[in-house]
């Protein structure tokens, strides 16, 4: 057919021209100018740079939405690809611009075979790395009282097999935070510590209450890792008054992951009182834990195996976080992992690349699930 969608040119496109989070104007231009070509009518600026677009079945049925993101990292890339980052300091180290393609290639499907019944909502999230992008969506007029049955994302996943579809009911991804905690003293000269307020002790005992913070919920799998500290300023002469200590946090467990971060405040805010400092915690980046239904998960079980996909069932989530959780936290899904290759580079690694070999593997699992669901299509 003439003028047939190549969801390979497009990907290449949008690696070409990474924006990072909260400012992907070109890249949802982009993205809802293929959508227009398809026919459609999306929706723009849906909680930020979000689009969406709904597909309405003949009669009625269910509602299945279906979410892929695209924006970019921060990290300078190092390769040689034809296609390489225009963008000095940003590019798709984390594959969005190939979880993009592979749902307009979705769309270029149902553009011929809408859904029979039901509706299908897609959904294409900007500012999925700093946690934010998702809850927008979800709280924007667009979605706020939607009624939404089923909802399924995919990552992809080096370090497994190519095309291999990776599942797990319950927690999938973890919950996640950066956290930075300020300790304010008072400085002074050097030779006269005593007249100033040093926050050195309370900065060390913050730093021991962060590693031991994961003890006390043995039921939980959680982990915090420091990640800096600085006290004072590089001169002899100078008693520090004021420290700072960043750590993130993560736990599989989003109620273990909020009583953390309530037990850090308290313990914080009573190290700083003992040693007469005020304190200030701020929050970064926060990501609540991905949580599959195990119904969902079974389906998309289902679609793998009559796709004769092989499916790898995780023993535990993935350490990383993904915001698409907060679509879960409101409505019941999935979210899934597309194997890149074992060898494949890491995610976030300025010389990783989404492998195009699994472009037709993602639209194919997606437009099998939302055969299963409206009726529609079948690969």
């Amino acid at each position: 057919m003439a003028n047939e969608f190549d969801p390979v040119t497009l990907r290449h496109t949008l690696h070409q021209t990474p924006e990072l989070s909260n400012h992907e104007v070109l890249t949802a231009r982009t993205i809802a100018a293929q959508l227009r070509q398809f026919g459609f009518h999306p929706a723009t600026d849906v909680g930020g740079h979000g689009i969406l677009v709904t597909i309405q079945g003949a009669a009625p049925g269910p509602t299945t939405l279906l979410r892929a993101d695209f924006d970019a990292l921060p990290i300078e890339e190092r390769g040689s690809l034809a296609y390489c980052s225009q963008h000095s300091g940003v590019m798709h180290a984390c594959g969005h611009d190939g979880h993009t393609a592979a749902l307009l290639a979705v769309a270029a499907e149902l553009r011929h075979t809408p859904p029979a019944r039901g509706t299908v909502l897609l959904a294409f999230q900007p500012a999925e790395e700093t946690g934010e992008g998702a809850a927008r969506m979800c709280e924007s007029p667009a979605l706020t009282n939607a009624q939404i049955d089923n909802v399924y994302a995919f990552h992809n996943l080096p370090g497994f097999s190519q095309h291999q579809i990776v599942v797990r009911p319950g927690t999938f991804a973890c919950a996640s935070t950066g956290v930075a905690i300020e300790l304010y003293g008072k400085t002074s000269h050097a030779a006269y510590p005593e007249r100033g307020i040093s926050p050195a002790s309370a900065m060390t005992g913050v730093m021991h209450t962060l590693t031991q913070l994961p003890d006390a919920y043995p039921d939980a799998n959680s982990l915090v890792t420091l990640v800096h500290a600085q006290l004072g300023e590089p001169a002899y002469g100078v008693a520090p008054g004021q420290a700072t200590v960043m750590a993130t946090l993560r736990s599989d467990d989003n109620a273990c992951f909020h009583a953390m971060k309530a037990d850090l405040i308290d313990k914080v805010n009573t190290l700083a009182a003992r040693a007469g400092l005020t304190v200030s915690v701020c929050w970064h980046e926060p990501f609540i834990a991905a949580e599959n239904s195990t119904h969902h998960t079974q389906h998309v079980v289902n679609a793998a195996q009559s796709l004769g996909l092989a499916v790898h069932r995780l023993t535990e989530p993935m350490r990383w976080s993904e915001d698409v959780a907060e679509f879960l936290a409101r409505w019941p899904g999935a979210l899934f992992g597309i194997g890149s290759g074992e060898h494949h580079p890491q995610l976030h690694n300025p010389d990783y690349d989404f492998p195009d070999a699994i472009l037709p593997t993602a639209k194919a699992l997606f437009t099998a699930l939302v055969a299963e669901h409206h009726g529609c299509i079948t690969g």
